[in-house]
Formats: C-alpha cells, sequence, structure tokens
C-alpha cells in the first residue's frame, strides 16, 4: 500500500505501535500517516519476520483504537487465510471480496464463501466485486453467478493504461483520471459500501445520532 501512495518506506507503520509484543491503543494514532489526498494511512510492517510480532489480538485492538477516531476504517488483507487475517473478518462490518473471470478466481471464490457460511458470517456481510468484468475471455457474469450461487453485487471495468500509469506514479487514478469508467465504478461501490442514497438532507437531530461506520476490505 505505501507504494501505491507513494509514500517513504521508511515512514512509520503498525510495528511502531508495538510495545511488548503487543499495540498500545495510547499510540496508534500517532504512527498513522496523513497522506495528500486527504486520506490516513496505517502501514504494514515493513518486512515479513517483522509482520510476526503483530498478533490477532494486536490487530483487535489497533482496529478498536482506529475504529473510535475515523468513521470509516478500510483493511487490505491477505488473499489468503491466517489468524490475523481471521481477526480482521470477524471484526468487519462488510467484506468486499474481488474475483474475476477466470476459472482459478471463480474456484477461490466458491472455497471463501464456503469458509465465510461455515464462520457464520452473513450474506450481506460478504459482496462480490468482479474486477475486470467487461473482459472478453469466453466466461459470462451469469455463468460466475451460478458457479458460485449468489450474485454479483458490484462490476469494475478493465482499464489497465489508467491503472497501471497511476500505480506507477503512485497517485490514485480516481484522482488522477477521474472521469474514467473505472474511476466511476469505484465511486459507485463507494458510495454503495456507506448507504449514500440520494435522499433529503436528514435533518440535526439525525445527523448527531448517525453512527460511525467502518469498513474492512479482503482481496
Amino acid at each position: 500500500m505505501g507504494v501505491l501512495l507513494n509514500l517513504n518506506p521508511k515512514n512509520r507503520s503498525m510495528l511502531d505501535a508495538v510495545d511488548g509484543g503487543e499495540p498500545d491503543r495510547d499510540i496508534t494514532n500517532s504512527v498513522v500517516i496523513d497522506h495528500s489526498t486527504g486520506i490516513r494511512v496505517l502501514l504494514a510492517p515493513p518486512s515479513p519476520e517483522t509482520a510476526e510480532m503483530i498478533t490477532a489480538n494486536g490487530v483487535k485492538v489497533i482496529l478498536e483504537a482506529l475504529r473510535k477516531t475515523h468513521d470509516l476504517v478500510v483493511v487490505d488483507c491477505t488473499s489468503y487465510f491466517n489468524d490475523t487475517t481471521l481477526a480482521v473478518l470477524d471484526a468487519s462490518d462488510v467484506i468486499l471480496t474481488m474475483l474475476s473471470l477466470e476459472i482459478t478466481s471463480i474456484k477461490n471464490m466458491r472455497l471463501f464463501l464456503e469458509v465465510a457460511e461455515q464462520l457464520g458470517y452473513e450474506k450481506g456481510k460478504v459482496r462480490l466485486i468482479l474486477n475486470r468484468a467487461d473482459s472478453a475471455l469466453g466466461i459470462r457474469v451469469a455463468d460466475v453467478e451460478h458457479s458460485i450461487g449468489r450474485k454479483v453485487d458490484e462490476t469494475i471495468v478493465s482499464d489497465g493504461r489508467s491503472v497501471v500509469y497511476a500505480l506507477n506514479r503512485g497517485v490514485p487514478f480516481f484522482l488522477s483520471n477521474r472521469e474514467a469508467q473505472v474511476s466511476q465504478d469505484i465511486l459507485r461501490l463507494a458510495r454503495s459500501v456507506v448507504g449514500e442514497r440520494a435522499a433529503p438532507a436528514a435533518d440535526d437531530d439525525s445527523r448527531k445520532t448517525t453512527q460511525k461506520k467502518s469498513l474492512f476490505a479482503w482481496r
């Protein structure tokens, strides 16, 4: 994530919140980096060996601290299960799962949904996002839905040129090319997740009682 946002690899990370093997609630927010886009970023530990110092319980402590001070928390997890990933999934309000029009991706998604069901996650907690949905690869969206046994919730078009160019510059493509269809798809997805609708503005009392929301992404 730090590379994608053009952050200095020497910046602070989750590792700096660790004290005696467990994160300190009081200093978690002090190691979050303010990015030029307006978001705040908490980087993963800089190396695999240091990542082992962050336990599943430590992740829970960090997330609890961030949820108290942020309206929205997005976690970019690994694509495999471990204790840390499961801790994030258990604590999440929404899980965004990415798949594509490829047999291996469809198979992995089917397995993930089976695990999610065994873990007791409600269907509404898991949302399926079809990436590169307009790719002509011989598999239709209907085929994917039939294979995994449920509908795709959101789709994102393929736009390798915009995406790769933005990644190489370390600038989110939503900012560098907001009018592109891929950017509009991401915007639609974000609005769907936070429940944004074209509705009359809420009164002051309603706004005061609106609870903060958290989003945890699994990919």
